[in-house]
């Protein structure tokens, strides 16, 4: 049966005929010979052709899909695409008449109709989808400001969408306003946007920290309104050139021992890749759990980067040093509060109060609550008691013995120089709360100027001069209350307990960062440093002789000064950086703490905190469309 099958031949048989044809050679070259045997020889990877589409297919139903890298024809009834071989009219026409014989009889018009209805089709689809994209933009934008502002995130669809409508329905029409409403705000909706941005955040905070050659930590638990008590971490960084400061976690704690602080804290740094050799600082407040000597968090931080610093809360320090009173002075402290309290916890008493000082032309008409926890507060109440002493005591006639000890010469000299003391610790205290650029050189500088002043205080006392507290100034000249030996040394001894107690707290600091003074003035420094290496000093001579770098030296900002030479003198600035990067108070836990009441209230008291108060502090400018991407959410308005 085979003699009768034209066979194909095959490829091996091809090349070995090719090699004999080539061994026959016709003249000096041979050449010629050769290439025409070749010539002669089938190919086997001859080029496929591509067709083209031609206008007059659409008569057979078929439109061009340029789709793929050749052209291929697209059948406008079922809108299947052909191969790129079948742009024949005879295979085109075989669609029509197999598929669609019903339609074989139409005319050119019929088609090219068909034509402009899918055209049209795939516009509005197209436009759909790009205002689905749009409002999916905004949705993250709205959900980021309501995280911004705190608020509940009903407010999205509850006062912001409704909102929007109303208003771009009245400046550009009711087709417009349509739109808006394609923006997804529900409260799931919001409070996932919030997730993925929160997320996207921490994510950068992370990568940036690594980046980072240092970062310092401060730390504060709290308890919230579910009564649960909220971990709060901040971070200080490097990052371009600067120095940051964000929000590092905020996580629920159970017993709030020192053992589950520093699990959860360490679990973090780990599971973020994070580094405690690249920890230089911790600051805590005075706490058991916190600083304890054998298992505290600070302990147990300190033994995983022995080249980090613990610093106790400045602020809380003070505000142990404001708390120095003797028993007198505590009396009459005591004494004011319950006045206060009097008035001011009895609605009518109160409304009775406000309406005699409003009578009387006083320049206030209610009286302040004492906090013990809030640090401003003795100074805050016991100076607006001054300035309603008359209005108090008019109105607490017959009523105990408050009247008579409000118009009392020694009492009054007694709260108008508390009322001037808490005054100044107040202000010495709001100027520890500083922002990013204070440092613990700053810090020092502010409570040794206090302590000075303090001196000044006594010795003008002694002199009779009077004119540094304003209050007690007042009574001596106006009322002509002579204050009595027992008044003035019982002055001079709060004076001098404040000052032996701001020494109790913060000498051995201030004693440390005296003998590294070089980092704040590095160009007026005539011997060598006995606290930093040899290599080190070198650095500072090189440095101190740099006529460029002091003019462009600007003592503001003496973190970023040392940051920009940190290639040109790494040790000094790996010695710098110790005492420049950590926290000097736990003000940005206390701030947090603010937000976190604010944020999750008794109607809210089920939310999950840390997303919403990450979103609330950070500084981080959020790119949507990244997070966007990072999501890969398809866009429909349901999402």
């Amino acid at each position: 049966m085979d003699k009768w099958l034209l066979k194909k031949p095959k490829s091996e048989d091809l090349e070995a005929e090719k090699k004999n044809n080539a061994d026959i050679v016709a003249g000096p070259s041979g050449g010629g010979t050769r290439r025409k045997l070749e010539e002669e020889l089938p190919s086997t990877s001859a080029k496929k052709k591509t067709r083209q589409y031609d206008s007059d297919y659409l008569q057979y139903g078929f439109m061009e899909d340029l789709k793929d890298k050749f052209p291929r024809p697209q059948c406008v009834i079922c809108l299947e695409v052909l191969a790129n071989e079948s742009m024949r009219p005879n295979k085109l026409i075989r669609h029509l008449e197999t598929k669609h014989p019903e339609f074989k009889d139409k005319t050119l018009d019929f088609f090219t109709a068909k034509v402009k209805a899918l055209n049209c089709s795939r516009d509005t689809i197209q436009a759909y989808t790009k205002v689905s994209d749009k409002a999916m933009v905004a949705s993250y934008h709205l959900s980021l400001k309501i995280a911004k502002s705190g608020k509940a995130h009903t407010i999205g669809e509850n006062l912001i969408l409704p909102a929007l409508k109303e208003t771009v329905s009245i400046m550009f029409g009711p087709k417009f306003a349509q739109e808006i409403e394609s923006i997804p705000l529900s409260n799931n909706t919001v409070a996932r946007r919030i997730e993925d941005l929160s997320g996207w955040v921490e994510n950068e905070l992370v990568e940036r920290i690594k980046a980072s050659t240092h970062f310092s930590l401060q730390l504060d638990e709290s308890t919230d309104v579910e009564g649960l008590s909220q971990l709060i971490v901040f971070v200080r960084y490097f990052w371009k050139e600067d120095v940051h400061e964000e929000m590092l976690f905020c996580e629920p704690i159970m017993r709030g021992t020192s053992d589950e602080i520093f699990d959860k804290l360490n679990s973090y740094i780990k599971a973020n890749g994070l580094y405690w050799e690249n920890c230089i600082g911790v600051c805590t407040d005075g706490a058991r759990a916190m600083c304890g000597k054998n298992s505290g968090v600070v302990t147990r931080i300190l033994k995983l980067s022995p080249n980090a610093s613990w610093t106790h809360c400045s602020l809380h320090r003070e505000a142990l040093v404001a708390k120095t009173l003797c028993d007198d002075f505590k009396n009459v402290l005591t004494t004011t509060v319950k006045i206060v309290n009097f008035v001011k916890t009895k609605p009518l008493q109160s409304r009775l109060f406000e309406k005699l000082c409003e009578d009387m032309g006083s320049n206030f008409t209610s009286l302040l609550l004492h906090t013990e926890v809030r640090w401003l507060s003795r100074g805050k109440v016991l100076t607006r008691v001054v300035e309603l002493r008359e209005e108090l005591a008019t109105f607490l006639e017959g009523k105990e013995n408050f009247s008579t000890l409000l118009r009392d010469k020694d009492f009054s000299l007694k709260i108008a120089y508390l009322s001037d003391i808490f005054q100044k610790l107040n202000h010495l205290n709001t100027y520890l709360q500083g922002s990013t650029s204070m440092d613990i050189f700053d810090v020092h500088d502010k409570i040794r100027g206090f302590m000075r002043k303090l001196d000044l205080w006594s010795r003008n006392l002694k002199n009779g001069n009077y004119d540094c507290f304003d209050s007690l100034q007042t009574l001596i000249v106006e009322k002509q209350f002579k204050p009595s030996s027992t008044i003035i040394n019982g002055i001079l001894g709060h004076l001098k307990s404040l000052k032996e107690k701001f020494g109790e707290y913060f000498d051995g600091e201030m004693k440390k960062t005296e003998k590294n003074l070089w980092i704040v003035d590095p160009f007026n420094q005539n011997e060598a440093s006995t606290n930093i290496s040899t290599k080190a000093d070198e650095e500072l001579i090189d440095l101190s002789e740099n006529s460029t770098l002091k003019i462009n030296y600007d003592r503001k900002n003496i973190l970023r000064f040392w940051i920009s030479v940190r290639h040109m003198y790494p040790c000094l600035y790996e010695e710098a950086v110790k005492f420049l990067l950590p926290f000097t108070t736990s003000y940005l836990c206390e701030a947090g703490f603010s937000e976190m009441v604010a944020i999750k209230t008794k109607y809210r008291n089920k939310l999950r905190l840390s997303p919403s108060l990450r979103l609330k502090l950070t500084g981080i400018e959020i790119d949507v469309s990244q997070v966007i991407d990072n999501n890969r959410k398809q866009s429909h308005p349901s999402h």
